[in-house]
């Protein structure tokens, strides 16, 4: 869901669907997105640097294959839960997880995403104009 400049300037919550419920969003201050931005890229560059052991993995070696399969199924989405409801911290976490689904929470959780990062959107833009 792409937002209106109105909606960016005003700072209009984020409308996500969890649970078939609507929820809104606010989007974090400058302050607080720092620390939560942080915490993504920590995210990423733990997965990310774990991916040649993932990708190296096989069949053969039954307990490094269920880590692996831990990791990626278990925790990873964990994580992205607890980094998505520590973006929408005034959402309730509880009710919220006993009713919505792991495709609606990932849906919200990329548009939350969208908004956390604005400036990525713009590098291709720059990138373009210091080329021409």
């Amino acid at each position: 869901m792409k937002r209106t400049e109105e909606e960016k300037v005003f700072q209009s919550p984020l409308e996500v669907t969890l649970g078939g419920q609507k929820y809104g969003i606010k989007p974090l201050v400058i302050r607080d997105s720092k620390v939560w931005r942080k915490q993504i890229v920590d995210f990423l560059s733990t997965t990310i640097t774990s991916l040649p052991e993932t990708l190296d993995v096989k069949t053969d070696e039954p307990e490094k294959f269920n880590q692996v399969l831990q990791s990626a199924l278990v925790s990873m989405p964990d994580v992205v839960a607890d980094l998505f409801f520590g973006y929408a911290k005034d959402l309730d976490r509880e009710e919220i997880e006993s009713v919505a689904t792991d495709q609606e929470l990932a849906e919200a959780f990329v548009l939350v995403v969208s908004v956390a990062f604005p400036l990525i959107q713009s590098l291709p833009k720059i990138v373009e104009r210091v080329y021409q």
